[in-house]
């Protein structure tokens, strides 16, 4: 038997352990989730060196201090939390049911859905695979996730340390790769969450329909920045390029296309220059670069650049430095006003290469953008708050930021998911707990209601 059919074999067997397990204990006390939660918490801070390792490993190079701030730092904030909140999210809410009810009375309840699934994908090899299962659990489910076999030193890693921290009842990890991927998406989940492609999200929502498996995609897509007229100083350019060179650009949230008005195009380029030759005299081979996870995402990356090169479409790369194929690190690199067919403006660029398109009016803009897929983030750079609200209240994205370019995404208190094209349903904060919860109706009938009377047979009297 090869290893995928090894890993499938272990993915049904678990999952029936985990039925089972739902079956004895369906509501797990506000103890036993707690305990669990702080079990996750300690798994995190007990690895964290080891995790640290894995992770570069994975990408080539990788900021050790990245590892905390992006990767087991969230996790462990999510955690902390929910310890906060869990107690009042898990109390019923009472609701009126009106005066023809007489003494009736009705509430809500949030109930664990059960056994829950999570697909992860490779560009946060931690962060991605146990962050929303801080949701599950406090939500009282079980769990099971498929780490991306694109980051296998990681995956190792949190096999190890899940089988070593809790019992396969409650969680657990099943490695594999494509085989394993369809496998896991075909099992009839109380819920699964997969985080990822939208060509592999059309393909587990397919699988997913065969058993009516509710289902919480988190997409992508290309999410604008828009600096508005007032936007393009030293601070913002500034931020955004912090944002953007997170992990190499390969950030679901990170900002993708960059739009700027185009009386300050020239303006927006040169500061851009300035500050990263100020941060950067040498940005290959520098510690803060995050190596691209493969050599064929490498190769995708670098062919928007040749492709832009190949027609003609002015590219500046903001150290004058080249890719660098041994380390997979790509510099900092902006093509402007490319044509909309060509790679960088149609795909999900996922590096270090950003398109910096001019525009002439922010209204006409808005609706070009509401005219394509939704993006997982929108992010403007304004002081003039009547921008700024029209913005995030008219582009539709799965959220948005404003003088920020995607803090959105990472807060504990702010829901995070995609909408349209770049996903449905959400974790963290009280909507991620609801969202792995069933939120049960219960009514409680009373002898005075008018309308169990009106009901009485027979109704025509």
């Amino acid at each position: 038997m090869n290893e995928n059919r090894k890993q499938i074999e272990l993915l049904r067997d678990h999952f029936n352990i985990q039925k089972a397990a739902v079956l004895r204990n369906p509501v797990p006390t506000e103890q036993d989730r707690r305990a669990r939660l702080a079990t996750l918490k300690q798994l995190l801070i007990d690895n964290r060196q080891t995790l640290r390792d894995s992770v570069a490993a994975d990408f080539g190079s990788h900021h050790p201090r990245l590892v905390d701030m992006m990767e087991t730092g969230p996790v462990i904030a999510r955690v902390s939390y929910i310890e906060e909140n869990l107690a009042s999210w898990m109390q019923p809410r009472h609701v009126e049911v009106g005066e023809a009810h007489g003494a009736s009375r009705g509430k809500i309840i949030a109930t664990p859905k059960g056994v829950t699934g999570n697909i992860s994908p490779w560009n946060f090899p931690v962060e991605s695979a146990l962050v929303m299962c801080a949701d599950m659990l406090a939500a009282g489910n079980t769990v099971m996730v498929k780490p991306s076999e694109l980051a296998p030193a990681t995956a190792q890693v949190i096999d190890d340390a899940i089988a070593h921290y809790y019992d396969p009842e409650t969680f657990t990890i099943v490695q594999g790769g494509a085989e394993v991927g369809a496998a896991f998406a075909s099992m009839p989940w109380d819920h699964l969450t997969f985080t990822g492609s939208s060509r592999v999200g059309r393909m587990i929502m397919q699988a997913t329909a065969v058993n009516l498996v509710p289902v919480t995609l988190e997409l992508g897509g290309k999410n604008p920045a828009v600096f508005a007229h007032d936007g393009v100083t030293l601070e913002l350019v500034k931020l955004f390029l912090s944002f953007r060179n997170l992990k190499s650009g390969q950030v679901c949230t990170s900002p993708d296309t960059v739009y700027v008005p185009i009386e300050q195009l020239e303006n927006w380029i040169e500061l851009a220059k300035s500050i990263w030759q100020e941060a950067y005299p040498t940005h290959i081979g520098h510690p803060d670069v995050t190596g691209i996870i493969n050599h064929e995402h490498f190769e995708r990356v670098v062919g928007y650049i040749a492709e832009a090169r190949k027609r003609d479409v002015r590219v500046e790369s903001l150290n004058d430095e080249k890719p660098d194929p041994e380390s997979r690190q790509i510099p900092m690199t902006l093509i402007i006003d490319p044509p909309v067919d060509l790679g960088c403006m149609t795909d999900e660029i996922f590096g270090p290469v950003v398109p910096v398109v001019s525009y002439r009016n922010i209204d006409e803009l808005i609706t070009r953008l509401n005219e394509g897929p939704s993006p997982l983030g929108s992010y403007i750079a304004t002081h003039d708050a009547s921008i700024a609200e029209r913005f995030v209240s008219t582009v539709r994205s799965g959220g948005a930021a404003v003088n920020n370019f995607g803090i959105q995404g990472g807060h504990v208190a702010l829901p995070f998911g995609g909408f349209g094209a770049s996903g449905n349903g959400c974790h963290s904060a009280r909507e991620g707990f609801l969202n792995y919860s069933h939120t049960k109706s219960v009514f409680y009938g009373a002898a005075d209601s008018h309308v169990h009377r009106a009901l009485e047979p027979p109704i025509e009297r």
